[in-house]
């Protein structure tokens, strides 16, 4: 025991680092397990009885989900622009590549109609010349459209491994309703 006191009085500022270590140790410890653990099984619980009643079916209404759905069909349908709109989202597309830095080298678009659907799907195969970065910008501009449009296929072609500049084709998809709809 005397030995110990005398390795504590020769290096006091250790054995207060250690002191302190083990209070911060235990009271980490003490607060996990009153606080932290209890909380988080409660939190536990709670996600289990929410899944096993969404898994069920819950108490949902079928007329009320029916008629919400509904609802939400009709909001769809006025949100997505008409067949009149056209030029406009293809003004879009070039100002897009304009405002990234890009050339756009050739476009070209094929109507299909979906008479059950009242929709008209235009393909469009879009072309566009610049550097890697505003290409990867133009891509994430087209994302955040709020027009329907989806990106079928891009297609990168680089001239030479050291140049930042790259040819790129996309295929797009533009939803519109028929006129009328």
């Amino acid at each position: 025991m005397k030995l110990f006191l005398e390795i504590i009085k020769g290096r006091k500022k250790t054995f207060v680092f250690l002191v302190a270590l083990l209070a911060v140790n235990i009271g980490i410890y003490t607060y996990v397990a009153f606080f932290q653990e209890p909380r988080l099984e409660l939190l536990r619980k709670s996600w289990v009885d929410m899944r096993r009643q969404t898994e069920s079916g819950g108490s949902w209404d079928p007329a009320a989900v029916f008629s919400q759905g509904t609802t939400d069909l009709a909001t769809f349908q006025t949100r997505m622009p008409t067949k009149k709109e056209y030029a406009r989202l293809v003004g879009e597309l070039f100002e897009m590549a304009a405002d990234n830095g890009l050339q756009v080298k050739g476009i070209s678009y094929k109507p299909t109609p979906l008479k059950e659907e009242k929709l008209l799907l235009y393909t469009i195969t879009l072309g566009v010349a610049g550097k890697y970065a505003a290409v990867k910008s133009f891509i994430a501009d087209l994302e955040q459209l709020h027009d329907l449009i989806t990106i079928d296929h891009i297609s990168l072609d680089g001239d030479a491994a050291t140049e930042e500049s790259v040819k790129m084709q996309l295929q797009l998809t533009a939803y519109l309703r028929m006129e009328g709809q």
